[in-house]
């Protein structure tokens, strides 16, 4: 078991996914949802989406050997099955975020290169006849963009509440093991 200080060193490395996850959902929620601050944000979201399941694996790793070293390999109680359940289930969400993150950001990147290229221009309005004036400065992929960047956004933000929900069951869980009915 490994070990800094002679101390397993899984009750430490829990506290990076907490912290990471955490702000990964917050500020991932936040470039969802208020398009202003994705360029703000955009870099620090994307490091996130590739540090957290890193650091929820590390857990996972040194969480599977805390257990092997404390109750025997394959003895493990309910409760630290369940706790391994929660991050493996926590692991496999950010995995599978990590595409869906980065097909959404680059919609819209390209999104905002075409306001760039358009001058941020509105669509050019119909005429009497119903057919759309020209003035070759609109984006033709811009509806199909917006609708696929709305169906890539809900996925996105399923992923991000299902991590939230596995962090805190996993959280939740392991604080049990620990400090249910020592403190009332």
């Amino acid at each position: 078991m490994p070990t800094i200080l002679d101390l397993p060193i899984h009750p430490l490395a829990v506290h990076a996914p907490i912290i990471l996850v955490a702000l990964l959902v917050l500020t991932g929620l936040g470039y969802l949802f208020i398009p202003p601050i994705r360029r703000l944000v955009g870099w620090a979201v994307a490091a996130l989406v590739l540090i957290s399941p890193a650091a929820v694996y590390g857990s996972v790793f040194t969480g599977e050997q805390f257990a092997d070293y404390t109750f025997g390999p394959g003895k493990w109680t309910d409760a630290v099955q369940q706790h391994q359940n929660y991050g493996w289930w926590l692991l496999w969400t950010l995995v599978a975020l990590i595409p869906v993150w980065f097909l959404f950001a680059a919609l819209d990147r390209g999104r905002r290169a075409a306001l760039l290229r358009n001058g941020a221009a509105p669509a050019p309005a119909a005429s009497e006849d119903g057919e759309t004036a020209s003035s070759g400065s609109v984006d033709p992929v811009a509806g199909g963009r917006r609708v696929l960047m709305f169906i890539i956004g809900l996925v996105a933000l399923a992923l991000l509440v299902l991590a939230g929900y596995l962090l805190f069951k996993s959280g939740h869980s392991g604080a049990e093991m620990v400090w249910g009915g020592v403190v009332q």
